[in-house]
């Protein structure tokens, strides 16, 4: 069609080009491809599709690969990053973190042992046996483990509602759809479109988890949750089913990261264990946040969550 199109243009004045431009452009979003997903009205029926869709399907791949850019802003200031999540679904995996001028921040290593962090502008590495409460103890902004972020990114949320989980209450949402309550688990609250897709969810935060101004001494009253709403599915600009690229997490006294996820690649073979290592430069200070702190590392120390390997 829009071959077509061009092959009547002939030479006119500029008005008349304007015009003939814009008449392009509708055209052109006229022809755009739409997706007309199906709506489901029932409880039952709105929470078996998300089921089937995001939760069910076995995860195919071994690996994965991600690029992202991260917004964290508190009521004073905001920053911008770039983050990578690279590894196996099975773990390990690893996160790097740099700034928008491309200054590494950050290394993090998630496997079976723990998690490992490193931060090149201290020369510090710390590590804890429980991912999740090591990354809430230094202050990462998602509250659980790397590998169930790569997942959900990924559209994949098993581990955070898993299938055999009842739903303890179930409200119909003004704009259609439904939200459902748990009674336990990570995730309290999940709130999914008339399609069946999942739209924000909600959970407690754990007492290692402190926000900035809880770090600076305020207090939050009231229950400590956090939020994750999901926006950009691809399907919404015509193109095939997949996750989520947007999204956002909400905190306590006005915190939030907001996560767009600009490539995602999935790789059928695991990756090699080389390339997810993660080797401490020789005189860097480690802690364990179990224990405590460690003589300085040798160069050939690889260390994860567990210890020195």
């Amino acid at each position: 069609m829009l071959r077509g199109l061009c092959s009547l243009a002939r030479p006119a004045g500029p008005a008349l080009l304007r015009g003939f431009a814009l008449g392009l452009v509708l055209a052109c979003a006229a022809c755009a491809p739409r997706v007309e997903l199906p709506r489901f009205e029932d409880a039952a029926s709105n929470h078996a599709v998300f089921q089937g869709r995001f939760v069910t399907p076995p995860v195919a791949a071994s690996g994965v690969a991600v690029r992202a850019s991260l917004l964290y802003s508190t009521p004073s200031r905001s920053n911008r990053t770039d983050v990578e999540i690279f590894g196996d679904y099975a773990r390990p995996l690893r996160l790097d973190v740099r700034a928008g001028f491309g200054t590494m921040l950050a290394l993090m290593r998630e496997d079976a042992s723990g998690l490992l962090a490193f931060y090149p502008e201290k020369s510090k590495a710390y590590a804890h046996t429980d991912p999740v409460i090591g990354a809430q103890l230094l202050g990462m902004p998602f509250p659980f483990s790397l590998r169930d972020l790569v997942l959900v990114l990924s559209g994949h949320f098993g581990t955070l509602v898993p299938p055999d989980v009842v739903p303890a209450g179930i409200l119909a949402l003004p704009d259609g759809g439904f939200a459902y309550s748990y009674s336990s688990g990570p995730v309290r609250l999940l709130a999914v479109d008339v399609y069946g897709r999942p739209q924000r969810m909600e959970g407690l935060l754990s007492r290692y988890f402190k926000t900035q101004a809880e770090r600076e001494g305020e207090v939050v009253s009231g229950p400590r949750q956090w939020t994750l709403v999901f926006s950009d599915f691809p399907e919404d600009d015509g193109e095939p089913e997949g996750p989520a690229r947007v999204l956002t997490l909400g905190l306590p006294k006005g915190e939030s990261a907001v996560l767009r996820v600009k490539a995602l690649d999935e790789r059928a073979q695991p990756w090699p264990l080389t390339a997810l290592k993660l080797r401490l430069p020789a005189g860097s200070s480690f802690m364990s946040l179990d224990y405590k702190a460690t003589a300085p590392v040798a160069e050939s120390d690889v260390i994860t969550g567990g210890g020195a390997k």
